[in-house]
């Protein structure tokens, strides 16, 4: 829960009184946008791994490392579909979700398509799994109205 936390605080930063001028901005502006945004990860990444490597053992600190990325992808898909303030609609629902379905075996493994407890050496799809959550998020974060709108007309 603590990963999902430190992997979405940066995507509520995206909200903005001024959402609808910010939507129509330039390219530069939503550059800068997204600089700022990959900044405040990445220090929130820093932060949280560094605080959790001091009280946390390594195996759960490369699980929480793994996982940081679908929390991101997860928020700002939310983010882009609920509105920047409901970023962490989506990232909640999945951990909800995974928490009660994703249940230890005999064998001491977790499924596959859960990102949340298996570390990466165990299963390396996990890791995979919250690569490809944080590109669906990345994408929808560069759907812009405008763009959305230019994809519609062409289909």
């Amino acid at each position: 829960m603590l990963a999902m936390f430190a992997g979405v605080l940066p995507v509520l930063s995206l909200h903005s009184r001024m959402a609808a001028l910010e939507a129509v901005g330039t390219t530069r502006f939503h550059r800068g946008r997204a600089l700022r945004l990959t900044i405040l990860w990445a220090v929130s990444m820093a932060i949280f791994l560094g605080t959790c490597a001091i009280s946390v053992e390594g195996r759960v600190l490369e699980v929480m490392a793994g996982a940081l990325p679908g929390w991101t992808g997860l928020g700002l898909l939310s983010g882009r579909m609920f509105g920047w303030r409901q970023g962490w609609i989506l990232p909640v629902l999945v951990l909800l979700l995974v928490s009660y379905w994703s249940i230890q075996d005999g064998t001491g493994s977790y499924p596959r398509w859960d990102f949340t407890r298996s570390p990466v050496v165990d299963q390396p799809t996990s890791l995979g799994m919250s690569l490809g959550l944080l590109a669906v998020g990345i994408a929808a974060y560069r759907m812009t109205p405008w763009r959305l709108r230019s994809l519609l007309k062409q289909a």
